[in-house]
């Protein structure tokens, strides 16, 4: 199965198992390939990987979201203050998808909701939930 022209594929690595059941009346002796199994596995992967690199470079490469000021003019204090973003607490004083929500403080005392960019951000500081992908040769 493993078998590229180029060498440059994703080998997933699964912890071994011994999987015993006990078959039915009428089965007929066939199993699926150990190897057909972890080559499924590997290409779903592998393509969970690559997405995740072309969402990151499209990132980098700033075509997803707008730019942040960072010109040495544009990082001076407003006239009017800073708006700073605000995380409040959920129910059990937690942050994060267990607890509270996001929201923008402006400097006359009011807030705002996220716009987009900022949406986008946040999105990005919590982690992707995923199976711990190990390197196969260590």
């Amino acid at each position: 199965f493993f078998n590229s022209h180029d060498r440059e594929f994703h080998v997933a690595s699964l912890p071994y198992k011994p999987d015993f059941k006990v078959m039915p009346e009428g089965w007929d002796g066939t199993t699926r390939d150990p190897d057909e199994v972890l080559y499924e596995i590997s290409m779903k992967e592998d393509q969970m990987l690559y997405e995740e690199f072309v969402q990151r470079l499209e990132f980098n490469k700033k075509k997803v979201a707008g730019e942040v000021k960072c010109h040495k003019y544009s990082r001076r204090r407003p006239d009017d203050g800073w708006a700073y973003m605000v995380e409040k607490l959920g129910p059990q004083g937690r942050r994060g998808s267990g607890g509270g929500w996001k929201f923008i403080s402006l400097p006359d005392g009011s807030s705002r909701p996220l716009n987009d960019t900022e949406k986008m951000y946040v999105k990005r500081e919590t982690p992707k939930r995923r199976r711990r992908i190990i390197a196969p040769y260590k």
